[in-house]
């Protein structure tokens, strides 16, 4: 099976209706991680077949919680969930935030190569990010513990705006540690074709 139908099939048991064009940019995303991972160590996923289920297929299980157009990806490394989404949804807005310089520069050749003109890259600290207010979701993957993330992130959504934190197994203590500048929505299970290990979303937003 080639790496197309890989990632169709898996959408497609998620649910996720992707036009070929789409899916064919995946793939050429793939295979870029691919390549610069060899140099630049992106990510310690190595495997292809491994990448496309704990990284792509694992992105994508992202796409129904997305309803806004504005975007922040905040600890994206390589580009996950944030670069995903962006091929996915080219009528939306991403910027794609990290302090590695490495993973950003990966990311701007992918914006370059692929022609994903809906993403702004910033490699920043987070703190630093001007864009204040601005955004409908603010997500992160695996970037720290729920308390961090909102305390480093918590100006960042508009007042109708929200936080998404892909996270692992059901995280009640994290939940049970969250500032009181923030309401708990709900935490989703996401479910990866290929992927035995629980996956959650946690939805979050700022209290008025």
């Amino acid at each position: 099976m080639t790496h197309f139908d890989t990632i169709q099939k898996g959408a497609q048991q998620m649910g996720a209706v992707l036009s070929d064009e789409t899916i064919q940019t995946l793939v050429k995303y793939l295979a870029m991680l691919e390549k610069w991972n060899k140099a630049y160590n992106l990510t310690a996923i190595r495997d292809v077949e491994q990448m496309i289920s704990l990284h792509l297929l694992d992105s994508l299980t992202t796409l129904p919680f997305i309803t806004g157009t504005n975007i922040i990806d905040v600890g994206t490394g390589p580009g996950l969930p944030g670069m995903v989404l962006a091929i996915c949804y080219p009528e939306k807005q991403f910027t794609l935030l990290d302090s590695n310089g490495k993973k950003t520069r990966f990311l701007t050749q992918v914006k370059m190569e692929l022609g994903v003109h809906n993403v702004i890259v910033a490699n920043e600290r987070v703190e630093k990010h001007p864009h204040q207010g601005e955004y409908d979701h603010v997500i992160s993957r695996a970037f720290a513990s729920l308390q961090d993330m909102i305390k480093w992130t918590l100006p960042l959504p508009k007042e109708t705006g929200n936080f998404l934190a892909m996270k692992g197994v059901y995280p009640s203590e994290e939940i049970a540690a969250l500032p009181k500048e923030v309401d708990l929505v709900s935490v989703e299970p996401l479910n990866v074709p290929h992927v035995q290990a629980e996956r959650h979303m946690v939805v979050m937003t700022r209290k008025g």
